[in-house]
């Protein structure tokens, strides 16, 4: 073993080298000669190296691993010995090598790279034949080639690496490199002893201004914290403020909008579904649609409401003649579909508060929340039963018709300035028929929608199917469609007038003519409206008197009207309401007489004139209204910022999720009875090769437990699916990233049921892109990565049995036998893992935001 000098007493009398004995340099009792320790070699270098692997160590137990290195400058050659308690195993010479130095600031690095080596083993030593130890003799010769790189960085020891041996030391020990910890020492005359400069210290001043930017960043954004926080309690600590006043001031301080529409046109490919739709309606109206089934009317009010329509859209719209955006739109208006879209497990109270929390102003206090959703539920009758659970068809708790109410009450809550219902007196019994509500909360809907568009100047559009008679009186304007074609678009009191010339009836009649008079009733009996109407002025008093007493006792009269007026529940609007549809077919004389007949009337001529009238003025505001676009209140009001949405919608799924027993149980059970079969099977596991593939087996079915058990939650998962596709037409929230969700097939390639190196290099990629293979060769490497495995077993494996194990058995040689990499834990794994699930919340959201939205 080669001595190397730690003092300068140790090259006392040491030969001077590349100097003359002689002269002035020699003095007469010694050489001046010192040890120089700073590693880089000058003439010829020595260094004593102790081995650190971990693995190296532990599998030479107590006999210490060393290994000497050292160079000469002039010949340009190494040599590399490895040694085992004092006693060689192997050696490498090297040549052709460079020997360079790079010193800098605080550390020295210096390298030697050769581009040849040359190893040969002590027949009978450690890991050359010795009983007991692995023999790498003919790896030694027939693999190392070189280039080599011997490497010492201060402060961080020191690397010896040549590919081929890397491979081996990751193969059997799972290091990428010899790691080694150095001492070098080399006897020099004090002449030779090369002088040293220290580098100049590196420039900080980029570092230092990042640095200062992102304390300053991190200052602005913490006072910029503490500033809305002090800003969003400051309501609570100021002037004192009631609940109502909160309220009435939400339904008080707001822009009134009225609708006109002009020309509206619906087509799906070469299918005209709506033509040339006329109609407006002012702040304070109520509007409704009505027609028979298959007319379009759902189809118009999607229009009207701005909902995403599969076809062709055509014709203008405005908003208090206004054009307005989309996004603008659906900020100020509230839509309740047909369907009831509701959690079941949630309450009624809880479900139109979510409402409210989400969507109601960001200033309005939490109790002015609460006092508007209480408010509500009392206003459509349902504050009776606001503790009770929506309910599912599995198991019910309120009717069909309280659903229905509860669905409006989610949109009444916020007040919205336009309100667009389809179909309200409607309801949905567990079996999806679709049935009328009675006529007292039939009245009690109608009636809360009266209150609201009257008393708070608010717009409501609405279709309805076969109204009764004391309903119909509250309209104030009424839509009806027929194949598409517009019959009627204008003020309830003229069409009721026609009615009364026409039959020659009194004007109590006038509703129940209504329910009679239609397009396909008038086809049948060959009658269409008058373009000219001549009506008495006693006929129009007479039919005002009846609106107006109807609007004043509809709950008074509700009992004795059911009777009167049975039959027209059951009737149709028009006569062939049932009938197929028939939209590109052609009209027949007497319904294109009735189409011909309304186009020509004063009433749509009055339409018409309006209508061009605001688009001449270049969008002016009508009947003195406020542009909605400038002074409404509720898109100036920012409604809940994305952290109170986030923990507003988490807290309602967890609250979804918890109170729905059968999933909840079956994830707490199955998770202990899991839990208690893997401590019975996988306790005490031996460091073998047995216990080994237990650890492998383990790891594969922790992660397929984690990937599919997910599979449990896709109920849950498309009803808020569903309810979130609703909520985001009209935003009650932002869209919600949605977590990807692992596919089995990924599961071949975890690296357990397919070795990585049968798969070849055309199908490795499926290696990168399968979640479970990173996370079962990260989880594999971290456990069994320098674990030694005992076997008395010979020639378990290929591999080993080439270097002829028999004894100790490193993990990381089976690891590498499974086609799992010691070396890949933090990338590609880890790395991999992180990335995927970025990209897959960003494709998540993406999808979300663009892709999933209701069509229709």
């Amino acid at each position: 073993m080669s001595l190397v000098c730690q003092t300068d007493q140790a090259c006392a009398n040491f030969p001077l080298r590349e100097l003359p004995e002689t002269g002035p340099f020699v003095s007469d009792n010694e050489h001046n000669m010192t040890c120089y320790r700073d590693g880089e070699t000058i003439i010829e270098n020595h260094q004593m190296c102790d081995v650190t692997n971990i693995k190296i160590l532990e599998m030479l137990k107590e006999r210490k691993p060393q290994v000497t290195f050292s160079c000469d400058k002039k010949a340009s050659t190494c040599r590399f010995q490895f040694w085992v308690q004092e006693v060689e195993s192997f050696y490498c010479a090297l040549d052709t090598c460079d020997i360079g130095s790079k010193p800098q600031y605080d550390k020295n690095i210096t390298e030697y790279t050769c581009q040849n080596l040359q190893c040969r083993c002590v027949p009978g030593r450690m890991l050359c034949g010795e009983a007991g130890s692995i023999n790498i003799d003919e790896f030694l010769e027939q693999e190392i080639k070189g280039p080599g790189r011997f490497s010492c960085t201060t402060g961080s020891g020191c690397t010896f690496e040549e590919d081929a041996m890397n491979s081996l030391i990751v193969t059997m020990f799972g290091d990428s490199y010899i790691t080694l910890n150095c001492g070098g020492g080399e006897c020099l005359h004090f002449s030779q002893v090369p002088g040293y400069q220290r580098p100049p210290k590196p420039s900080r001043t980029v570092w230092v201004a990042l640095s200062a930017a992102l304390a300053g960043l991190i200052f602005i954004l913490a006072s910029a914290g503490l500033w809305y926080l002090g800003r969003a309690h400051s309501d609570s600590l100021g002037q004192i403020r009631l609940p109502q006043s909160e309220a009435a001031k939400l339904l008080n301080d707001h822009v009134p909008a009225g609708l006109h529409f002009s020309d509206l046109s619906y087509s799906i490919g070469s299918q005209q579904v709506l033509t040339e739709i006329n109609g407006n309606v002012n702040p304070g109206e109520i509007l409704a649609i009505m027609g028979a089934s298959g007319a379009g009317k759902t189809t118009l009010l999607d229009i009207l409401a701005r909902k995403n329509k599969k076809g062709t859209v055509a014709g203008t719209s405005l908003v208090n003649g206004q054009i307005v955006t989309d996004d603008d739109f659906r900020k100020v208006v509230g839509f309740v579909d047909q369907e009831d879209t509701l959690m079941s497990t949630l309450t009624v109270y809880e479900t139109v508060l979510y409402s409210a929390l989400l969507r109601l102003p960001r200033e309005m206090s939490i109790e002015a929340k609460k006092y508007r959703t209480l408010e509500t539920l009392n206003e459509l009758g349902i504050l009776g039963i606001k503790d009770s659970r929506i309910g599912d068809s599995g198991k019910r708790s309120i009717s069909g018709g309280e659903k229905r109410r509860v669905s409006i009450a989610c949109e009444l809550v916020t007040s919205p300035s336009i309100l667009f219902l389809d179909e309200p007196t409607s309801g949905y019994t567990e079996f999806t028929l679709v049935l009328g509500l009675d006529s007292y909360n039939a009245s009690n809907v109608i009636e809360c929608l009266v209150t609201l568009a009257r008393d708070y100047k608010r717009t409501v559009v609405f279709t309805i199917h076969q109204p009764r008679s004391n309903i119909v009186a509250l309209f104030d304007k009424l839509l009806l469609l027929a194949y598409g074609r517009l019959v009627y678009s204008g003020p309830m009191i003229d069409l009721t007038m026609k009615s009364e010339e026409k039959k020659s009836v009194s004007p109590a009649s006038t509703q129940n003519i209504i329910l009679d008079e239609g397009p396909y009733a008038d086809e049948e009996r060959g009658v269409g409206l008058e373009s000219s109407p001549a009506l008495s002025s006693n006929a129009a008093e007479e039919a005002e008197t009846v609106q107006a007493e109807s609007r004043a006792n509809v709950f008074a009269e509700t009992a004795s009207l059911s009777g009167r007026y049975l039959k027209h529940k059951t009737s149709l609007l028009l006569q062939v309401m049932s009938g197929p549809s028939k939209l590109n077919a052609p009209l027949s004389p007497e319904l294109a007489a009735l189409v011909e007949d309304y186009t020509k009337s004063d009433i749509a001529a009055s339409l018409r004139s309006e209508m061009e009238s605001l688009l001449n003025n270049g969008g002016g505001s009508h009947t003195g209204a406020s542009s909605i676009v400038a002074e409404n209140p509720l898109r100036s009001r920012q409604r809940a910022t994305w952290v109170t949405q986030f923990r507003i919608l988490s807290g309602r799924a967890f609250k979804n999720l918890y109170r729905n027993p059968a999933l909840l149980a079956a994830h707490y059970i199955s998770s202990i009875v899991i839990a208690v079969i893997c401590s019975i099977l996988f306790r005490d596991l031996k460091n073998d090769i047995p216990g080994f593939q237990n650890r492998l087996g383990l790891f594969f079915f922790s992660l397929a437990l984690f990937g599919l058990s997910c599979l449990s939650s896709i109920g849950v998962f498309a009803e808020e699916r569903l309810l979130f596709m609703r909520e985001s037409v009209f935003p009650s929230a932002s869209s919600k990233p949605a977590l990807h969700d692992p596919n089995v097939d990924s599961l071949l390639f975890a690296g357990l049921l397919i070795n990585r190196e049968t798969l070849g290099k055309k199908l490795s990629w499926i290696l990168i892109t399968s979640i479970f293979h990173a996370a079962f060769e990260a989880l594999a490497v971290n456990e069994l990565r320098y674990l030694q495995l005992k076997e008395n077993k010979v020639a378990l494996f290929n591999i080993l049995h080439w270097y002829g194990v028999e004894i100790d058995v490193p993990a990381a040689a089976v690891l590498s036998s499974f086609g799992l990499q010691a070396q890949s834990f933090w990338w590609p794994d880890i790395s991999l893992l992180g990335i995927m699930f970025g990209v897959f919340t960003v494709a998540s959201y993406i999808l979300l935001h663009y892709y999933v939205a209701e069509q229709r």
